[in-house]
């Protein structure tokens, strides 16, 4: 890899580094900057010039010599933009080149480029020197913030940089990282992304080592041409009339041959053979011994001679010669040299065999084509020049029900189309074909199109105009054809599961409908729907069952709509309806009730009912949009109000729904860096042994510190974090933290982390509890996970995995919902953890000690949660629980006041009641 320098503090201190101490050096320096040193005036003044390095035209001469600009896309270059993507994980990286006046993107992931110039791209500053080009946050960088990349759709907001550099201070382009939220890398990440630099330089030399030698390969190629001419024009005139010239000295039996000769032996050109034996040797064994007879009588009586033979090359070729040669004799009369010709007339022997055989083949012609016509799958007419019809096979009779006795008298092709219904035959041809058919022969205009006839039979009929005149008409039943092509059209366009139109033809049906709104004007209505409780069903009964239940699901749907309705399904078990005609609120509002109340029905599935609900979001054009985008987005919106707000019914858009996913957007885009910023905190809240009135555990709670909206709720931002998928980091961090703070606990004191359900469906949660215990140091015992049964689903079998590391597994919020008895029989939970509504709600107080019975029986213990009042806590003792927490016994508070009430402090306590409260 190149040597980069980087300058210090006062440009005195120029050090050659590698790029990868290049990298290292570069984070540290712009760890709160944008990458430049420069200040925010000296950077707006940038970006109106023209950026160009200095050795700007040794660049552009080592970028174009690569020959890797406008290439196609490469398996290596995509690999690497991937493996960045998912090492650094950013949604965008991409590979460029920095050419003259553009912008080139050799490969990408996440993100595709369009033309781009290149005074608006980060890789032109990017490539001022060597070392990496860093944008914490390009929104607020005076040189980026107005660019497409960062205003656009792709909506940039960080940017890393890594120059592609073949020769020092001649970057060519840049491995890119982008980010649509502000971060920084870690030492560890710039050494990282100095490795991933290495390699596509690399590639970027194959290049160059491949360019060089294509260059040295068309010279070499260049020199050996020019020779050949020189050759070829020397031996044009053997080679044109195939004829080569040979000598036999006969004191010596030296032999020379002409190149051609050589050629025609299949030898290198000045590669004669040694003597007249070794000459010889190339006759076909059952030639050889007359050609030496010849050869031999010549030089003795000092005669001419000629023969016919064949020769075989040393590749097994057999080729046909023609040799004349006379016998030279010197002043004396004396023999010395026999010299002739050889003249290769492989060719003209074949051509001669050809044509006798093609006689041959001729003869048996007639009969093979009367056997082929007969049996070919292929009806097929053949009309004269006069317009008679000189073939007619059993196909053509079979297929268009002509008469044996009608064809057998070679009718005129006019007295066929009269049998056949000319209107018929002829309805979809164009007007030329027409016109010729009507009056004369068909034998100027090649035509294909396709008729049905009465009985259902497709045919395909193609005519051919034949050079002698008259044609050919061939018919084809391509009627199984059709149909494939009928059903894989419909199958392109539906879904095949429930037979309703899928995505492509709804969006297809719904531009269609907004264009003529757009023409016409009018309305239309949008509903959008999701079904409720389907995974439940889907996870419990297995995919069979969901299968079975869409269908029925999609038969209600049919049955709830007007004839004019286009209901679709869009994927899963999200389905859309774009209804007939002008739409208006009350109407809409009918339909989505209909659909409402078909949908609650229950529905049997194979012995087992299940019940679902749906959700609706109902969008209007013109009022809500008049693109599809715009139209769906907003219908999608009022789903989610729908969902949010009860689930089982459905809602308008209005234009709060807009602001509040635009809020929504932003909480989630805050949530991402919360952990990056440490923004998050632990409190914990006692559990209490009731038997033995000491607090047996502590559970971890998640509070997050928002720098602008101050302290959020945790209902306020998990919904959100289970939604997206960040509460699977984010719980794996409240593991280790909790785990951490456990080694400070006393002996005997549990930590209580809860499990949402989200990571216990990761597969990998039972190793990421394992690294965190072997991390912390704490035993598995000291830890509890509390899992709600809404997040078992089809996980059970991971809480066994759970469960086999020594962990304790509680079941939370038992009593919130529907809980299954089956779950406390075979799933491998230790307690039971009863929802706050049955301490808090007076009706509910009865059922406590049943459940406790139950418990028992189980071999469970009992836990509950919310203890508010001492008759709530009396009324637990009584009934039998173990353990309890809530306000009245502590509420939740940071660590550090853990470990002052733990360590002797008054703070929490249990004697009949709480001594204090650490709030």
């Amino acid at each position: 890899m190149d040597a980069c320098t980087i300058v210090g503090n006062g440009g005195k201190d120029h050090r050659p580094l590698t790029q990868h101490q290049a990298f290292r050096r570069s984070v540290k320096a712009h760890g709160s900057r944008s990458g430049d040193g420069l200040t925010d005036r000296d950077r707006s003044r940038s970006v109106a010039v023209h950026l160009r390095p200095e050795r700007e035209a040794e660049r552009l001469a080592d970028l174009r010599a690569l020959g890797i600009l406008d290439t196609p896309p490469e398996d290596h270059f995509d690999a690497v933009c991937r493996l960045a993507r998912g090492l650094f994980q950013v949604p965008y990286a991409w590979i460029s080149l920095v050419d003259a006046d553009r912008l080139w993107c050799k490969a990408s992931s996440g993100i595709t480029f369009g033309a781009t110039g290149r005074d608006a791209a980060f890789c032109n500053h990017a490539i001022l020197s060597d070392a990496p080009l860093l944008v914490e946050d390009a929104a607020a960088d005076p040189r980026f913030r107005s660019v497409a990349l960062v205003t656009g759709p792709s909506a940039v907001r960080f940017y890393a940089g890594a120059p592609l550099v073949l020769r020092p201070g001649l970057p060519l382009g840049t491995l890119c990282l982008g980010d649509t939220v502000p971060r920084r890398l870690s030492p560890d990440e710039a050494a990282q992304l100095s490795d991933l630099t290495e390699v596509v330089v690399a590639q970027l030399r194959h290049y160059e080592a491949r360019v060089a030698s294509e260059a040295e390969a068309r010279r070499r190629r260049a020199s050996e041409e020019a020779l050949s001419r020189a050759n070829g024009n020397l031996m044009l005139a053997e080679q044109m009339g195939r004829i080569g010239h040979w000598r036999v000295d006969l004191a010596t039996g030296a032999t020379s041959w002409s190149d051609e000769v050589c050629r025609i032996h299949g030898r290198a050109p000045g590669d004669p053979a040694a003597d007249v034996a070794e000459a010889l040797s190339h006759y076909h064994p059952e030639d050889r011994e007359r050609v030496a007879a010849l050869v031999a009588e010549a030089g003795e009586r000092r005669t001419g001679f000629q023969f016919k033979a064949r020769l075989v090359r040393r590749d097994g070729e057999e080729r046909i010669v023609v040799s004349r040669g006379i016998c030279q004799v010197d002043e004396a009369g004396t023999a010395v040299a026999l010299f002739g010709s050889v003249q290769d007339v492989t060719e003209m022997a074949r051509a001669e065999a050809e044509l006798e055989a093609s006689a041959a083949r001729l003869r048996a012609s007639t009969a093979l084509l009367d056997a082929t016509l007969a049996h070919m799958d292929q009806g097929l007419i053949m009309v004269d020049e006069a317009g008679i019809v000189r073939v007619c096979n059993e196909r053509a009779l079979a297929l268009l029900d002509l008469p044996r006795a009608l064809m057998q008298s070679e009718p005129t092709f006019d007295a066929v189309r009269r049998h056949q219904v000319a209107k018929d035959d002829f309805a979809r041809c164009d007007a030329v074909l027409r016109d010729q058919v009507a009056h004369g022969p068909l034998t100027t205009h090649p035509h294909t199109y396709e008729r049905e006839r009465p009985n259902g039979t497709v045919l395909e009929i193609r005519t051919v105009p034949l050079p002698i005149g008259g044609a050919v008409r061939t018919y084809t039943d391509i009627t199984a054809r059709k149909a494939a092509e009928a059903q894989a059209a419909h199958f392109a366009r539906h879904d095949p599961l429930t037979g309703l139109p899928n995505r492509a033809l709804f969006r297809d049906s719904l531009d269609q409908r907004l264009a003529g709104l757009r023409r016409h004007g009018g309305t239309c209505g949008l509903l959008c729907l999701d079904l409720d409780a389907f995974k439940a069903v889907n996870d419990t009964l297995g995919h069979l069952a969901g299968d079975a239940l869409l269908r029925e699901v999609a038969e209600r749907i049919r049955a709830s709509l007007r004839q004019e309705d286009l209901p679709a399904r869009l994927g899963g078990d999200e389905f859309a309806i774009l209804l007939g005609g002008d739409a208006d609120p009350p109407g809409a509002a009918a339909t989505a009730e209909r659909l409402v109340a078909a949908l609650r029905e229950p529905v049997d599935l194979g012995g087992q009912e299940a019940t679902i609900g749906v959700s609706i979001g109902i969008a209007f054009a013109p009022e809500h949009g008049l693109d599809s985008d715009t139209l769906l987005k907003r219908a999608d919106l009022a789903l989610y109000r729908a969902k949010s707000e009860g689930r089982n019914t459905y809602r308008y858009f209005a234009a709060a729904m807009d602001r509040a996913a635009e809020e929504r957007r932003r909480l989630e885009l805050d949530l991402r860096l919360a952990l990056q910023r440490g923004e998050f905190s632990l409190h914990y809240q006692p559990v209490f042994d009731l038997a033995g009135g000491r607090i047996a555990a502590v559970e971890a709670l998640l509070r997050w510190d928002h720098p602008a909206r101050g302290p959020l709720a945790p209902a306020r931002f998990l919904p959100l974090a289970e939604e997206t998928g960040l509460v699977v980091p984010i719980g794996d961090w409240v593991l280790q933290t909790a785990l951490r703070d456990a080694q400070a606990l006393p002996p005997g004191i549990r930590v209580v982390v809860n499990v949402a359900g989200a990571q216990l469906r990761h597969p990998d949660l039972p190793a990421t509890v394992r690294f965190a215990l072997a991390a912390s140091g704490a035993a598995a015992e000291r830890l509890e996970l509390d899992i709600a049964e809404a997040a078992i689903g089809s996980a059970g079998g991971r809480l066994a995995d759970l469960a086999a590391l020594g962990v304790g597994l509680a079941f939370d919020d038992f009593g919130a919902g529907a809980s299954s008895l089956g779950a406390l029989r075979h799933l491998p939970f230790g307690r039971i953890k009863l929802d706050r509504t049955l301490t808090a709600e007076p009706g509910a107080a009865g059922l406590v000690p049943a459940i406790v019975a139950l418990a028992t029986a189980l071999g469970l213990e009992v836990a509950a949660k919310g203890v508010e009042t001492d008759a709530q806590l009396d009324a637990l003792r009584q009934a039998g629980c173990t353990g309890a927490q809530g306000f009245l016994l502590g509420r939740p508070v940071p660590f550090g006041e853990v470990l002052a009430v733990l360590g002797g402090a008054t703070g929490w306590g249990l004697t009949g009641r709480a001594t204090r409260s650490c709030a």
